[in-house]
């Protein structure tokens, strides 16, 4: 019995590099396609195009906040807790899943507050909270604007005559495209833009030390 053979290593990891560099799109290429009257569903390649455009978009909007668009799980070492909770680094905290004491590095550091790794989630929902929606059009509004877009219904006008050489193209101002909407300033999104500010979470009550502490009160 014949076997099926299997793919060379090479291929199996470029495909397993192309599965972890998937970017999560915070909207979806049917939206896009919606807005530049393109037909739904997508072609492979109308499909690959507008993922393409968002891609670009929400990389600049990453850029600009300086944050990821979606929750990320961290591991933060060193951490205290004060009066008002766990001293953390990104926000909004969404939760904390444990916290574990540090072991002592000195023979003074139990002489100081004890200090703890903490695992949290934390991070804006651009996908989901009605709060960013305003992060959502950006994007969107950037993405149609995409020059791999450039031929997409919207964004054409339309000829009423031309030359036989094509030298001479009249287009009809009478049926002008809709007007494609155009991507509102960058500014718009500051109420997200990171400024060095710290997180403050509820605090997460110690048990005896070697013990994790679960997240919750």
């Amino acid at each position: 019995m014949a076997t099926q053979a299997r793919p060379p290593p090479t291929v199996l990891l470029a495909a397993k590099l192309r599965e972890e560099d998937t970017v999560e799109l915070i909207v979806t290429a049917e939206e896009v396609a919606r807005r530049l009257g393109l037909p739904v569903p997508l072609t492979d390649d109308a499909r690959q195009r507008i993922e393409t455009a968002i891609e670009d978009a929400q990389d600049t909007l990453v850029a600009h906040l300086g944050r990821p668009l979606l929750p990320v799980q961290y591991t933060e070492s060193g951490v205290r807790a004060d009066t008002s909770g766990w001293i953390l680094s990104h926000a909004p905290v969404i939760t904390v899943i444990s916290a574990t004491p540090d072991l002592e590095t000195s023979p003074t550091a139990s002489f100081g507050p004890p200090t703890y790794t903490v695992i949290y989630i934390a991070g804006i929902d651009a996908r989901t909270d009605p709060e960013t929606a305003p992060l959502r059009l950006w994007v969107r509004a950037t993405a149609c604007h995409h020059p791999l877009l450039a031929d997409a219904p919207v964004r054409q006008r339309r000829i009423a005559s031309a030359s036989v050489e094509g030298q001479s193209i009249t287009y009809d101002t009478a049926a002008e495209p809709p007007v494609l909407l155009v991507a509102p300033d960058l500014a718009t999104t500051d109420r997200w833009r990171l400024r060095g500010r710290r997180v403050y979470q509820a605090p997460v009550r110690p048990n005896p030390p070697g013990l994790t502490i679960p997240g919750g009160r």
